[in-house]
């Protein structure tokens, strides 16, 4: 009896112990809960309370990749500027864009949303002030208008590849065009980078490499979600063997590439002559990239240098398909400005404002990047939009919620290439909102090739061929509206019959 009677004191004990750490604990997360809503410096910004008080509906959003349209369906709610986190701020108007990305100071990137990198070396996309400015600097001639007249043959033999083996493959059925023009805008993107193509259209498949890539694009919102809740150390004991195995592969064989690569001193009218030469010229104050930092940049220039054209490239054909009239408006501006496709090269397609302006529209309604990066405020705070915001705030601006918030466009949801040729009835459009390549210093380097890429390879595919959607495959699916968002779109496949027009 005395043992049971210990045994039941023990228990008592016990869960007056835990009763106690129970409650203590509730009052604790109220405490927080209050704290956040009530005497947090953005206590006063709009948005749903438990995003306010809790970093988890965030992470639950952008794990399952619905993110991009949360935020946008959130600010339709609460208007130009909403709470998305205890510490974290979203805007979708002009000025805030400004503020944020074009300050100096400027608002150092939140570390929280960049992408790790493998060898413990940032590149351009993380770097620093200093390193960013230095790798621009070496890079930015390859991606300059300059830069890409002088790539235009290249650009172009791709593209004519691409021509050949579609029409080769319109006999047999429809495309996934999508995945044609992933494959042409890597091909180029290989070619501009390591002095050889990936062979993409020529295979009619995706280079493991670029496999590889896309895989961990799609893993680094999770891993990013889960360095949120400090739980790093966890990460290499729940990641999937094939994903640890992916990322190793891309690791060597990005390694190998550089590798060949720099074996080459000589100039071989790539990205990387400026780099190598600055290097191999010791006279100079600042020296080349380190080994390091060009593997650490290559796999991001592949990638941005290929997906946001192909991407833009997608979504605009699916806007044209779902909006025969337009599609004939430019079929008829593009077919009656040229009398043979030899006149159809950069310079030409430079003059086409009808498809400059469905261009410009698609990149409004599906831009390749549709959540841009999110900066830290500086110490000691500063006004953004009129509110002041405490240093230390997460803060960004949303492309996607932006250019679909019927505060910043009219009849925003429209596909309207005419609200970009000065059409009265969009007067009070505010096209600034719309900025696909983000802006200020750190703005997309690779934007000269997108508009080059996606300016040619539309042209021909209209000069081409007649396209219609494959109803039969694609249904009654809402293509673009059905996507999720990892960083990226989810694409999937976008299944066209093309009709080769008489030569």
């Amino acid at each position: 009896m005395a043992a049971l009677s210990m045994l039941s004191s023990c228990l008592s004990a016990a869960m007056k112990s835990s009763l106690l750490l129970l409650v203590l604990t509730l009052i604790s997360i109220a405490g927080i809960c209050f704290h956040r809503l009530f005497l947090h410096p953005l206590r006063k910004h709009p948005g749903p309370k438990l995003w306010a008080v809790s970093r988890l509906p965030w992470i639950i959003s952008t794990v399952k990749g619905t993110i991009t349209h949360d935020v946008a369906r959130l600010h339709e709610i609460y208007g130009p500027v909403v709470r998305l986190a205890p510490d974290e701020l979203s805007y979708i108007t002009p000025d805030a864009s400004k503020t944020i990305y074009q300050s100096n100071p400027e608002f150092p990137k939140d570390p929280m949303h960049l992408p790790p990198f493998h060898n413990g070396t940032p590149g351009i996309l993380a770097a620093n002030k200093h390193n960013h400015t230095r790798f621009r600097r070496m890079l930015g001639p390859a991606f300059s208008d300059k830069g890409m007249r002088a790539q235009q043959p290249l650009i172009q033999k791709h593209i004519e590849l691409l021509m050949v083996r579609l029409r080769e493959r319109s006999s047999l059925g429809s495309v996934d065009i999508s995945e044609w023009y992933n494959w042409v805008t890597f091909d180029i993107i290989g070619d501009l980078s390591f002095g050889e193509s990936f062979n993409c259209c020529l295979n009619a498949r995706t280079h493991e490499w670029i496999a590889s890539i896309q895989g961990n694009v799609k893993a680094i919102p999770i891993i990013n979600a889960i360095r949120r809740c400090k739980l790093d150390w966890i990460i290499p004991l729940i990641a999937p063997k094939k994903l640890l195995a992916m990322r190793k592969r891309n690791a060597d064989f990005t390694e190998s590439k550089v590798d060949q690569r720099l074996r080459h001193k000589e100039a071989r009218g790539d990205i990387w002559d400026a780099v190598l030469c600055e290097e191999s010229d010791r006279s100079k104050k600042s020296s080349g990239m380190s080994r390091q930092e060009i593997i650490s940049n290559a796999s991001a220039i592949v990638l941005a240098g290929s997906e946001t054209s192909a991407t833009l490239l997608a979504g605009c054909t699916w806007l044209l398909l779902q909006n025969p009239h337009v599609l004939k408006a430019l079929e008829v501006h593009i077919r009656s400005s040229f009398t043979s496709v030899e006149e159809i090269d950069l310079i030409s397609v430079g003059k086409l404002d009808y498809m400059s302006a469905v261009i410009d529209e698609a990149l409004r309604l599906y831009p390749p990047v549709p959540m841009q990066s999110n900066r830290i405020v500086p110490e000691g705070g500063i006004l953004v939009a009129g509110e002041w915001v405490p240093g230390g705030t997460s803060v960004a601006v949303q492309q996607y919620a932006a250019c679909r918030s019927s505060s910043n466009f009219r009849r925003p949801n429209e596909f309207l290439p005419q609200r970009w040729l000065g059409d009265p009835e969009f007067a009070d459009d505010k096209s600034s909102a719309s900025q696909p390549f983000s802006l200020g210093v750190r703005n997309c380097i690779g934007r000269q090739l997108a508009h080059a890429e996606m300016r040619l390879i539309l042209a021909r595919m209209i000069w081409e061929f007649d396209i219609q959607l494959d109803g039969a495959r694609m249904g009654n699916t809402d293509w673009l509206g059905q996507q999720h968002v990892w960083i990226l779109w989810d694409k999937s496949p976008l299944w066209v019959r093309l009709q080769p027009r008489a030569a």
